[in-house]
Order: structure tokens, then sequence, then C-alpha cells
């Protein structure tokens, strides 16, 4: 587990078969913390994580949030051990292998101060993304990769319907002002993020 940036800290599981990183994330924030889209932990990270957010810790986790049905990983176990509940966009509830104990929607405030809003025509209908506003930073899940550092991608074109609308609906992450931009997928951008978004889009 490392600190990336103020009270945010990462780990991750390497794909072989994608050839990158998949990325969870702690934030911590007004006494309390979150863990969004949890890959499997070795006990070095859980030792970590225990010291971090556990009950006896000046910021328990309160919930464990999903950007999409498809980042399930490892929340349930972490839910078990550490007792919080798993939230999800309600469009995507019904599709997971487990259960969530809440919803959100778009304009939903979360705990730690994170909004939400939900990207349209992606992979899956709930796909969503997290901002923490003060700290000008923004969470996606699949929204964008970072298959190559510092540059944004999208999924391959066969997880769209339509891969044009797809595109056309990410640009509501335009209307946010974000420096960092951290990602499930690959390798986050911490600096002049919205540039490399402005980026995608042009290309």
């Amino acid at each position: 587990m490392k600190e990336i940036l103020p009270d945010i800290y990462t780990w991750h599981e390497f794909s072989e078969e994608k050839q990158m990183n998949f990325n969870g994330y702690l934030v911590i924030g007004q006494g309390e913390s979150v863990l969004i889209d949890p890959p499997g932990m070795d006990e070095k990270d859980l030792s970590e994580l225990e010291e971090l957010a556990g009950k006896n810790s000046l910021h328990s986790l309160k919930a464990i949030l999903l950007t999409n049905v498809h980042h399930e990983r490892e929340c349930d176990g972490l839910r078990k051990k550490f007792d919080v509940p798993i939230w999800i966009n309600e469009k995507d509830k019904d599709g997971l292998e487990g259960t969530a104990e809440k919803t959100f929607a778009d304009g939903d405030v979360l705990p730690c101060g994170l909004t939400t809003f939900k990207f349209e025509n992606q992979k899956s209908p709930g796909e969503s993304a997290f901002f923490l506003k003060k700290k000008g930073i923004m969470i996606v899940g699949d929204a964008l990769i970072g298959k190559v550092p510092g540059k944004l991608n999208m999924l391959p074109t066969d997880k769209y319907r339509d891969p044009a609308l797809a595109k056309k609906g990410l640009n509501k992450i335009l209307d946010h002002e974000f420096e960092s931009l951290l990602v499930g997928d690959g390798e986050s951008i911490l600096k002049n993020a919205k540039a490399a978004v402005g980026e995608f889009f042009g290309s």
C-alpha cells in the first residue's frame, strides 16, 4: 500500500491477461475512510489497512465503493473482515455476483465527502466516477484506463454497444475541475490530468 497523494493510498494486482495493474484505493477524509474497487491484498497491505482504517484507527472504514459491476474484485472478503457495507450505483446493483447493502445515484454525497456521477452508454449501465472536489481528485473505474503512462484510453470497442456514444458519454468529466485522475486499470495521472483527458477527447 502506497500513499500517492495526501490521504490517498493505492495497491494493485497485476493482470497477466490485460498486462496492466488492477488498482484499489483507500481514501481518508472527514474522520473516516472508504475503499474503492479493491483488488486482492497481501498480508502486509492488510496490516497497513488495519492500521490506517481499522476500527481502532482515527479514520475507521465506512464503506466499500464500486465504480461498476465488474469491479467487485475482493470486496466481499474485505466487507466481512471490516464489517462495512458495499455501495454501488443503483443501475448496476442487479448485476453483481454478490450483494450490495447500499446504492447511490447521480449527485449523491458519499462518505469522505466524495460526490458521484454516472456515465451514459458504457460497458455497464451504472459506470460511475467519484469526485473529491476540495482536493481536485477524480476517481474512475472502466470509464478511462491508463494502459500507456500519461495517456488515457477506453476499453476495447467490443465492450460497447456503440463506441462513439460511449466516448461522447464521458464528456461530463470535463464539467469538473481536477488535477489528478485515479484509474481502476493501468497508470493513474497525478498532475495535469484534466489536460490529459482533453487530449484523449481530441484524439
